[in-house]
């Protein structure tokens, strides 16, 4: 589907949670955000979309989605949505989900008490500039050899950890890891560092307010504000 100017090919989750034999199945889960800075010049992050599997993860470019396209059926996938799905594959499959950075380790603690079996692994990276260190690279890399997971979640922040998975792909697909995505805020989330917004705060499209009033910060206020700019888009 194209909508916003950008392809977006994970629009059914059932879609977005089947695997690509032989392959990492890389998943970015786009919210408005993702959109105006893909838009307003990240030339990296528009291919990423592009190339890749693309959700609609914010409610604004889910519901002009399904207004572009009365017809044709998607879902709103988030990414805190997505660990549940994937805990609940590692857990049927005997395989293990890596979390790595934010809060990784208590989240990983939190997925296994709710499945009542060691299904997670949290790696808490130390924070870095992209691009990361070698140093960096060969601990995470030394992480997948050692557990083997399954699916990998990386909680860095938009765009770093989708530059990191792409970087690492390959690497990835060598070592039988089925699924890749960055998660965001997901592991602090599980750690309980904060709590996500209502379920109806988040029907309505308020979910980045939500945010801003429990977390207040310039640069929170700056991020909801430039997202307001997709409606530059939307007949794109």
């Amino acid at each position: 589907m194209k909508i916003l100017g950008l392809i977006f090919r994970g629009i059914r989750h059932s879609e977005v949670i089947t695997s690509e034999p032989g392959h990492c199945k890389f998943i970015l889960t786009v919210n408005a955000d993702f959109v105006v800075r893909a838009r307003e010049g990240d030339e990296r992050l528009l291919r990423l979309i592009n190339q890749y599997t693309s959700t609609f993860d914010g409610f604004w470019p889910w519901l002009i989605a399904r207004l572009r396209y009365p017809n044709t059926s998607c879902d709103k996938i988030s990414g805190s949505d997505l660990i549940f799905d994937f805990a609940e594959r590692c857990c049927s499959a005997g395989r293990l989900l890596l979390i790595v950075g934010g809060s990784a380790h208590e989240a990983a603690m939190t997925l296994d008490r709710r499945a009542g079996s060691h299904i997670a692994i949290g790696w808490n990276a130390p924070f870095e500039a992209y691009p990361m260190s070698a140093a960096y690279i060969q601990t995470l890399r030394d992480q997948i050899e050692i557990h083997r997971p399954m699916v990998i979640a990386v909680c860095l922040g938009s765009p770093k950890q989708e530059f990191l998975i792409e970087d690492q792909l390959d690497f990835m697909s060598e070592h039988q890891v089925v699924f890749a995505y960055g998660a965001g805020g997901t592991a602090d989330m599980l750690a309980g560092k904060y709590k996500r917004a209502p379920v109806i705060i988040q029907r309505i499209g308020l979910e980045g307010l939500w945010r801003l009033i429990m977390e207040p910060s310039k640069s929170r206020f700056k991020r909801l504000l430039s997202s307001l700019k997709i409606f530059r888009y939307i007949f794109d």
